[in-house]
């Protein structure tokens, strides 16, 4: 499936006492650490972050999101999936 024109970021966090402790995930693919991430060109942010988390983290009941309010952006012609996407993407 094509990569959707926008990559989501799950950062799983859970508190721990009066501490907030944070979850970074090793890629064995590339031998990385990051936070959850992905989308595909047929959901929303929000549906793609819920998909990515279950898939990710093996969450079998729903937790709660909490969507930041903030963006970065990365020009189109970097991404070879950029053909399939929405005119003016």
């Amino acid at each position: 499936m094509p990569q959707a024109p926008f990559q989501i970021l799950v950062v799983p966090f859970r508190h721990f006492g009066d501490q907030l402790e944070f979850a970074v995930l090793r890629r064995e693919d590339m031998n990385v650490w990051q936070a959850v991430g992905g989308g595909e060109d047929n959901e929303t942010p929000e549906q793609a972050a819920l998909r990515e988390a279950t898939e990710e983290l093996g969450l079998d009941h729903p937790a709660p999101f909490y969507p930041l309010q903030t963006t970065a952006s990365v020009p189109a012609r970097f991404f070879a999936d950029r053909i399939h996407w929405p005119a003016g993407t």
